[in-house]
């Protein structure tokens, strides 16, 4: 016996080094997190839901978190606040949402780790259900110091540490965890067809039913569509709730014409509503043809950029660039805030969103040991930062097209990165102004 826990000590003082190795590692680039997912809001009634929709105002199911102190370690910056568990949370579950933050960072809830990432300039969620007790709860954000990410963040003018927007959310067991919609276009009819998904979760290790709610509201108010489908889980399993409908084709979305739809959702479980959210939804198409020129809902469209950081930007600066016969802002490379992209949604600003890599200071070098974009060891750090970007900004009707990275070499992790996207989206350009003509670039 004595014998076999001298072995199992000795794996584990083996384990230990690896794990710390691992962390230090860009093939290490999240723990705890949330696949990511467009910014979902869950309220307790639907006139909160259809008032407040994405914006993280305080309700029942939602506690904003502030009142940050900071203190200084020796590998981090850390930010710390509280957060309170009520009684009824108990059978659902906690989410805590990070908008943005200055750089790599650690989660802990109650002392206890429950989450990183590597990329802090998109947003990420983790589940802190477990790591949270009723009543008053403590979360601290550590902003690692020196941490292999900066490498690829060569846009950062500053390092000063910041945290942004934070909240702690509850959904029920079964949940609605992601909206996702697509719209065809013909030019020859006055109609568009609008797709839309609902992904339902349930975080249940039994099977679970819901019944899953939807209503598609126009502009001028008349319902579009509605109906409901009852959708059973097995452990932790997700499927996805699915209905099309038409919509005249003059009250697609563009910048001229920033129509947007209300999408009502609500969960019933057992008899009992258990959340609802609403979604503003603007359906449009954005693609490219054979010469290059964008196309929005078939038309071909010039773009007309104003720049901005988007750290500061206000709606009085997008509408005086609209004055100004502006209809694209181009954002400094690094963290957009989700209010950002909703501001430009709702007054017609098209966005080219840019996946947070620039790797200018490690030169153009594509030997072993210079610049990351060719190394393979890489590979996971530029795939999740492209993959994050997508998915967080994918039903942002202002957001027409991605760029990749800036000024960052060329090799197979972007020649990866470009693929991975180009299978996630079928229509909006995936870009690397700096290709120099490879194929990946669209």
């Amino acid at each position: 016996m004595k014998r076999f826990l001298s072995i199992i000590s000795l794996f584990f003082l083996a384990a230990a080094p690896a794990a710390a190795q691992e962390y230090d590692s860009p093939e290490y680039v999240s723990l705890g997190r949330e696949l990511p997912r467009g910014k979902i809001v869950a309220y307790p009634t639907a006139e909160e839901a259809q008032a407040l929709g994405a914006g993280a105002v305080a309700s029942k199911y939602l506690r904003p978190v502030t009142g940050w102190t900071r203190t200084e370690e020796a590998d981090a910056v850390v930010f710390t606040s509280k957060y309170v568990i009520p009684f009824i949370w108990l059978s659902r579950q906690a989410i805590l949402y990070v908008d943005e933050a200055s750089g790599a960072y650690e989660v802990l809830v109650n002392g206890k780790k429950v989450g990183y990432s590597s990329d802090a300039f998109a947003p990420a969620e983790f589940n802190v259900t477990k790591a949270s007790k009723e009543d008053v709860n403590t979360v601290s954000i550590r902003i690692l110091k020196e941490h292999w990410s900066s490498r690829m963040e060569d846009f950062a003018e500053s390092r000063e540490p910041r945290v942004g927007e934070v909240y702690v959310m509850s959904q029920p067991m079964i949940r609605v965890r992601d909206v996702v919609h697509n719209t065809n276009v013909d030019l020859k009819s006055e109609f568009a067809t609008v797709e839309v998904g609902l992904v339902v979760k349930t975080e249940s290790l039994n099977p679970k039913t819901a019944r899953i709610h939807y209503e598609l509201i126009a502009p001028d108010t008349t319902v579009v569509t509605h109906g409901y489908k009852d959708v059973t889980l097995g452990m932790r399993g997700e499927d996805t709730v699915k209905f099309m409908a038409s919509i005249p084709y003059v009250l697609t979305w563009c910048a001229d014409m920033p129509v947007r739809y209300r999408l009502n959702v609500k969960t019933q479980i057992e008899g009992r509503f258990a959340e609802y959210q609403s979604h503003m939804i603007g359906f449009r198409t954005a693609e490219t043809d054979d010469n290059g020129d964008f196309k929005i809902n078939g038309i071909k469209t010039e773009l007309f950029y104003r720049d901005f950081d988007p750290l500061t930007i206000t709606d009085k600066d997008i509408i005086a660039a609209r004055v100004l016969k502006y209809n694209a802002v181009r954002f400094k490379m690094g963290a957009v805030p989700q209010n950002v992209y909703r501001m430009c949604d709702s007054l017609g600003m098209y966005v080219i969103a840019q996946v947070p890599v620039n790797t200018s200071k490690s030169g153009p070098s594509r030997r072993r040991g210079g610049n990351p974009t060719n190394d393979p060891a890489w590979k996971a750090a530029y795939l999740d930062r492209a993959e994050t970007t997508y998915r967080t900004t994918r039903n942002q009707a202002c957001v027409i097209g991605y760029i990749m990275a800036e000024d960052s070499s060329n090799g197979i992790n972007l020649y990866e990165a470009y693929l991975r996207l180009k299978a996630l989206e079928r229509r909006r350009p995936v870009l690397y102004i700096e290709s120099a003509g490879e194929w990946n670039s669209d």
